[in-house]
């Protein structure tokens, strides 16, 4: 019924409100069925006299609801009889139908049927072990999970000794640890002038100064950080070195090289947050790999399997350096779950880790094409191994006007202050692809994000 076209004029409600309401009123009363082809947003949006954006958030309103489905290059279609119960619109699984939330750079989630039940083979396994698992209990030096966490760092070009591998739960709570045991209140530590905000919050929370360095495309400036080590404060160097987040580049190896000279030579650890190394298929060596000695290795399967999997595997410069963080990590947290570990354990065990990585690695790919589509005439910077945009806004738009247009659109980004350590922060959003969110979701926010960047501000109002 490509026909369709509501009539709105008695609703009081916004008007991409109406338009989903008018949706559910038409399927209760039969002039919509199950399968029926709606318009085009376009076409919709031309027959109603509102603009493209209204009619896009009416229509991600009524997937919401659960009253359509879209198809990416087939259309938007009224659902089927089985999700209206009770005179209004129920949902078989309400986060496959949420609005998009491109704020959180999470992993785009397993849909495959096949790895689905390889995943819960896995966790069913687990409960022959169950009353163990629940246990209080520390990791041996030739336990098993040091033995499987060594298999996995492989994967990025490490080879430590497993009785080295330290566990925290999560990348966050490694590095709150790691730096705890560096530094006291006051103490300095550099980073890139846009860098991850996590480290902000920690540093802020251990009362630690984050001094932002200058970068180019390669990274932080090697005599710029030569400059920051000569005061005598500066405890440590962190570094987001693959896929950044956010600006999604990866160091060279002789950019990398050129840092860990410095570093050396003045004696300056670097913290290595290496959360997206096992997405990258570019052979780089961590700096682990380059400079062992001085550098705090943390690699989290949060990005590369699963954000609900909180383990991240943490390499120290020296046996005294891992001494103390496993004696922060104790105070902190007492143990990590051995649950989550043993079911990490397993599937690097079993290969479902690796397909898994293989799964997100695929499907980020493709939504960085269908992103790229809608982005052609925009500038921005993506991998096709990660799964979050660094795009720069046109002339016209600013960050508070368009992260206030897409949160009217039910579209979160986030701008580039919360990344920004030091300096005017640009005109710049992140966006994330993942999550649970399906391709076509994927495919009707960006439509919505591409019109909205094609106008300005004061013509894409949905205020009605």
């Amino acid at each position: 019924m490509t026909e369709w076209c509501p009539d709105l004029s008695a609703s009081s409600a916004p008007r991409y409100a109406a338009i989903a309401d008018a949706i559910e009123e038409d399927i209760r009363t039969g002039r919509l069925s199950p399968g029926d082809r709606l318009p085009a947003q376009r076409q919709l949006a031309a027959r109603l006299g509102l603009d493209f954006t209204t009619v896009a958030r009416g229509y991600t309103e009524a997937r919401r609801r659960g009253a359509i489905s879209s198809m990416v290059g087939s259309g938007t279609f009224v659902t089927g009889p089985d999700s209206v119960l009770g005179g209004g619109i129920a949902t078989r699984d309400a986060k496959r139908l949420s609005p998009p939330d491109f704020s959180m750079n999470l992993p785009p989630e397993v849909s495959d049927p096949g790895l689905i039940a390889r995943m819960k083979e896995g966790l069913a396994a687990l409960s022959a072990d169950l009353i163990p698992l629940l246990r209080y209990q520390t990791i041996s030096e030739k336990d098993p999970d040091r033995q499987a966490a060594a298999r996995w760092l492989a994967g990025v070009g490490l080879k430590p000794d497993p009785e080295d591998i330290l566990f925290a739960p999560g990348a966050q709570a490694a590095l709150a640890g790691i730096l705890a045991t560096l530094c006291e209140p006051g103490d300095r530590i550099a980073c890139e002038a846009v860098t991850y905000p996590g480290i902000r919050s920690i540093c802020g929370q251990l009362r630690l100064e984050l001094s932002g360095l200058p970068s180019d495309e390669e990274g932080i400036d090697p005599e710029a950080f030569r400059k920051a080590c000569l005061d005598g404060r500066l405890k440590a160097l962190y570094l987001n070195p693959t896929l950044h987040n956010p600006t999604t580049r990866t160091l060279s190896e002789q950019r990398r090289r050129d840092l860990v000279a410095v570093a050396q030579r003045h004696g300056v650890p670097i913290l290595e947050d290496d959360a997206y190394g096992q997405l990258s298929r570019k052979e780089v060596p961590p700096i682990a790999a380059l400079a062992p000695d001085i550098t705090w290795y943390i690699g989290s399967l949060s990005k590369s399997v699963g954000a609900g999997l909180r383990l991240a595997h943490v390499l120290a410069p020296d046996r005294s350096a891992a001494w103390q963080f496993a004696r922060s990590q104790r105070t902190s947290s007492v143990m990590i779950s051995p649950l989550t570990t043993a079911l990490a354990t397993r599937w690097i065990e079993d290969g479902t880790a690796r397909a898994l990585l293989r799964h997100i690695r695929s499907e980020s790919a493709a939504r960085q094409e269908l992103a790229a589509r809608y982005l052609k005439s925009q500038k921005f910077e993506a991998d096709p191994d990660g799964f979050h945009i660094w795009l720069a806004l046109p002339e016209g738009w600013s960050r508070p006007a368009f992260v206030s247009q897409m949160r009217n659109q039910a579209v979160g980004v986030v701008e580039s202050d919360a990344f920004t350590i030091a300096g005017k922060a640009d005109e710049f959003v992140r966006l994330c692809l993942g999550g649970p969110h399906d391709r076509a979701q994927i495919d009707s926010a960006f439509r919505v994000i591409s019109e909205a960047l094609a106008s300005t501000p004061d013509k894409t109002s949905t205020y009605f």
